[in-house]
């Protein structure tokens, strides 16, 4: 029995759905350990905040139990990824949630690397196809081994994923309706920034770039000003709240932040803009799609440079769907 699994390893966070499940969760890993935890709330924690698998001989905390529980906790925003086994310990916990431990089982995936990085596909096909043996915890520290298998694995360039969600069903029956003309994705990212030139259906790496430049660059600017104005200082991966809230909590005080990380927004969108029109022309292209968590960060300053812009119907998650999408265009009869 296969199953077709879109499948968005972020630097900020993983996105994976089967289209009927989907999850999110921080691209955070760290030590894990077997002691217990006791929670006293009465809800059970949902699968997401409570990751914790083993891969070879290391036990790993993902996402925000990676955030709790770790004494050593990392964000890895290098270039290939490939120092230890961050992205390895990311792609199966997301597999995981979709494993049922069926010998008979394996998975079809689509996901995505920046546009510059293509040249490092074969590298990574070779790390994540084929079956691994994976151990998967649950809170009361109970181990189940589990066996994924990788059957089939397409990497594609990772903005493709929104020009897919916009332009093919996702009811698996292929159909197809591409704009005509010049079509440019922006897909701001967590470490990366991916511009991508579609035209009438066909991807042009020639008029594609990455730039170094993402949601990580404004955390800099907001974690210093923070620092500066408040003596408040957190790694990149404990910024998230208080950059998606605007909020800092400080010795049971809230502090409103929305100026430093608006000012750092709008720096950003600035750097952004620049890079688009070194790179394109804007008015040759028919439309132009805001795509990833930054691009939602930075909407309101994008769209207003652009007048054929608009932003992705959901952002955060449209690589992801779109590579399912794909991935049943692909195999899917």
């Amino acid at each position: 029995m296969s199953k077709i699994v879109g499948l968005d390893v972020g630097y900020g966070f993983v996105k994976v759905t089967d289209g009927e499940l989907g999850y999110s969760f921080p691209s955070v890993v760290g030590e894990g350990h077997t002691r217990q935890t006791f929670n006293l709330r009465k809800e059970q924690v949902p699968i997401i905040d409570d990751l914790k698998i083993g891969l070879g001989q290391n036990l790993y905390f993902v996402g925000k139990a990676a955030i709790r529980h770790s004494k050593f906790v990392y964000r890895d925003l290098s270039y290939t990824r490939s120092v230890g086994s961050d992205f390895e310990v990311l792609f199966y916990s997301a597999l995981s949630l979709f494993n049922t431990n069926n010998p008979e089982e394996d998975f079809k995936v689509v996901t995505g690397l920046p546009v510059e990085r293509m040249h490092l596909a074969k590298e990574l096909e070779e790390r994540i196809k084929g079956e691994k043996t994976i151990k998967v915890f649950n809170q009361g520290n109970n181990q189940d081994t589990r066996v994924i298998n990788v059957s089939k694995i397409d990497i594609v360039p990772q903005p493709l994923g929104t020009y897919w969600a916009h332009f093919i069903k996702s009811d698996g029956t292929g159909e197809i309706s591409l704009p005509e003309g010049l079509t440019g994705i922006i897909d701001i990212g967590f470490r990366t920034t991916d511009l991508a030139a579609i035209e009438n259906g066909e991807y042009i790496p020639e008029k594609s770039k990455s730039i170094n430049v993402g949601l990580a660059t404004a955390y800099k600017e907001i974690s210093s000003s923070l620092s500066e104005n408040y003596g408040f200082e957190k790694e990149d991966y404990a910024l998230d709240n208080a950059v998606i809230n605007r909020k800092i909590n400080i010795s049971g005080q809230k502090f409103d932040i929305t100026p430093i990380v608006e000012k750092a927004f709008e720096k950003l969108a600035m750097n952004i803009i620049v890079e688009i029109n070194s790179l394109w022309r804007s008015y040759d292209f028919e439309k132009f799609i805001l795509t990833g968590g930054g691009g939602q960060a930075v909407s309101t300053n994008i769209l207003s440079q652009l007048p054929q812009a608009m932003l992705a119907s959901a952002p955060i998650i449209s690589n992801c769907t779109g590579y399912l999408s794909w991935g049943k265009y692909l195999w899917q009869a």
